[in-house]
């Protein structure tokens, strides 16, 4: 390497690990502004997704085609990206509950992880955008780069926690500053990724991806036996433990993914460095010719299950999962059958599945493919249509999980729960807003217990003191809460006192301090809970456990924290929204 190389080298080197540096900077600064007031939840997802994409491919492509083209040229990926996070976070309310849904944040992935390998082939010029074999080594050689950089990120950090185990050897602790700093944790993770992708693309030519490709070739004929053996033995054992489960479906459906994977890297990108074996040749087209079997057998089962139970969201998923997969199957299938020159047509197949793909995830971002307003609609429809009784409805989802469509579900539910006087539905749809929790909505209440309520009111302390209690205010608090409540009371602190004291104030922005309060009480084993009450302007009632912003956890307390809030020792504090201070302890509604 001549001194101009080297040089060359260590510019690249650097250049990189500062761009690796600022994203992981923005990353930070984005993670110190969340949960707080700065950003509306929206925006802060758009740029997250932004940061995030725009900072991977640039850092994708700065070895091959220089750190201001990458970086230009990754706005093509990253503003299309954050456009549909901003799609469908409009969905949710609060937008972060978007983070809870699985299938939307793994179709955001996919649409990002398919469309990248036709950025670099345009980046670099290799040829056409829709050329296979350009594709297949883009894909795979920037996979690759990756899972190296992050494999030695992680090498890294192991090396200085060993360092810094080390060192507190002989009471230096030059490295603790360092991993208690988040913003220092940040930088290094994103300099070191950028600094080792550089490497990484200089040894490229003795960094290869096909060791892995041929090492995944030998699982082709180990797939191939597992399906024969199960298309065998399906007769035998018959059908009536594989349908009507999603679990069944979702197995036979990563089955296909995992086949049509072994099928493709042993087609590899060109017939030049394709399997030549005569037994890998005969099991990659054997195994294309049966990929249908297993997808068209998830079908069935997804279609039962949706018959019995309507459209969810996961069914929705699976249900779009498994057309793509069936259009892959039945290609694979007919172009093996007819023989001549399949490989080649396959390939190009292959592509045409890609854009396919990339189409079907950006379209499930956005309107068109809103899941949960499709879902909320046959939901409804079979209550409306008495093909489902109140216990087959998932109100509790609807509620809790499917945003703003969910919400409009449930209002059409009531209204045709109260022209058929279902006073049962309307209870569950008043207990499901009750309740943060799943497993509590589906346990039969308890019965009513009319003494409760005026027994808190009598015994329950207010801060501060001239605000009072009266029973309106624990009106719609469940019972088994109210229960839990009262328990707390009748434990004594050390000086004599009820365990248990309610505190108004404006903890959460969104509603007024006279609606809101934390009540702080006694557990079973003598630590202080908190949980944190807040009534909108319908009057619906929000309980959520409360505890330290900082942590992230419920509080579980000494004693004294409680007896300091019954002496008036605290006061409202911002913490990202507001948190209630006794005595340097921070207690804030968890979200």
């Amino acid at each position: 390497m001549t001194d101009l190389d080297v040089t060359v080298a260590i510019r690249d080197r650097l250049a990189q690990a500062a761009a690796g540096t600022l994203a992981g900077l923005a990353l930070w600064a984005l993670a110190e502004v969340w949960g707080g007031e700065v950003l509306p939840e929206r925006v802060w997802l758009c740029l997250l997704s932004l940061v995030l994409v725009q900072s991977g491919a640039t850092l994708a492509l700065a070895g091959p085609v220089g750190l201001m083209r990458g970086a230009v040229m990754s706005l093509w990926l990253s503003l299309p990206a954050t456009l549909l996070t901003w799609s469908v976070a409009s969905r949710f309310d609060p937008a972060s509950r978007l983070l809870q849904h699985p299938q939307l944040v793994l179709a955001l992935a996919g649409f990002v992880f398919v469309a990248l390998p036709f950025l670099v082939v345009r980046a670099e010029g290799r040829g056409r955008v829709f050329d296979y074999a350009s594709l297949f080594a883009a894909t795979w050689e920037t996979a690759l780069r990756f899972v190296l950089a992050w494999v030695f990120v992680g090498l890294f950090w192991g090396v200085l926690l060993l360092s810094d185990a080390l060192l507190d050897l002989v009471g230096v602790g030059v490295i603790d500053r360092i991993l208690e700093e988040g913003v220092l944790f940040y930088a290094l993770s994103g300099a070191v990724l950028g600094f080792a992708l550089a490497v990484i693309h200089e040894a490229r030519s003795r960094v290869s991806p096909y060791p892995v490709l041929r090492l995944l070739r030998l699982l082709l004929p180990v797939l191939l036996t597992v399906m024969v053996l199960f298309l065998a033995a399906l007769p035998l054992r018959g059908l009536s433990g594989l349908f009507g489960d999603l679990s069944s479906a979702a197995i036979l459906l990563a089955t296909a993914a995992a086949a049509i994977t072994l099928i493709s890297t042993a087609l590899d990108r060109d017939e030049a460095h394709a399997v030549n074996s005569p037994g890998l040749r005969s099991s990659t087209r054997v195994l294309a010719i049966l990929l249908p079997l297993p997808i068209a057998l998830a079908i069935w089962a997804l279609g039962i299950r949706v018959v019995g139970y309507g459209w969810t969201p996961a069914r929705l998923f699976a249900a779009l999962s498994a057309g793509l997969m069936a259009i892959y199957g039945l290609g694979y299938c007919l172009l093996a059958l007819r023989g001549g020159d399949w490989t080649a047509r396959l390939r190009r197949f292959n592509v045409t599945m890609a854009v396919l793909v990339l189409v079907s995830a950006a379209l499930w971002l956005t309107p068109l493919l809103d899941s949960l307003r499709i879902s909320t609609a046959s939901q409804v429809a079979r209550y409306g249509d008495a093909r489902a009784e109140r216990a087959e409805l998932p109100i509790w989802e609807m509620t809790h999980d499917w945003g703003h469509a969910g919400q409009a579900g449930l209002a059409q539910l009531r209204d045709l729960a109260v022209a058929r006087g279902d006073a049962g539905l309307i209870r569950a749809l008043d207990r499901a807003r009750e309740v943060d929790s799943r497993y509590l909505f589906e346990t039969p209440e308890l019965p009513l217990n009319a003494d409760l309520v005026p027994e808190l009111v009598a015994r329950m302390q207010v801060r501060p003191k001239e605000e009072g209690l009266s029973e309106a205010d624990l009106d719609g608090v469940p019972q088994h809460q109210l229960q839990i409540w009262r328990d707390g009371c009748a434990r004594p602190l050390p000086d004599g006192r009820a365990g248990c004291v309610l505190i108004r104030g404006a903890l959460s922005p969104v509603v007024s301090a006279e609606n809101q309060a934390i009540v702080l009480y006694l557990d079973e084993l003598g630590l202080v809970r908190a949980t944190h009450l807040r009534r909108n302007t319908a009057g619906d009632l929000f309980l959520r456990p409360a505890g330290d912003p900082r942590k992230g956890d419920d509080l579980a307390a000494e004693q004294a924290l409680l007896m300091r809030a019954l002496d008036g020792d605290f006061s409202i504090v911002p913490s990202g929204q507001r948190a209630l201070d006794i005595g340097g302890s921070l207690i804030s509604p968890q979200e």
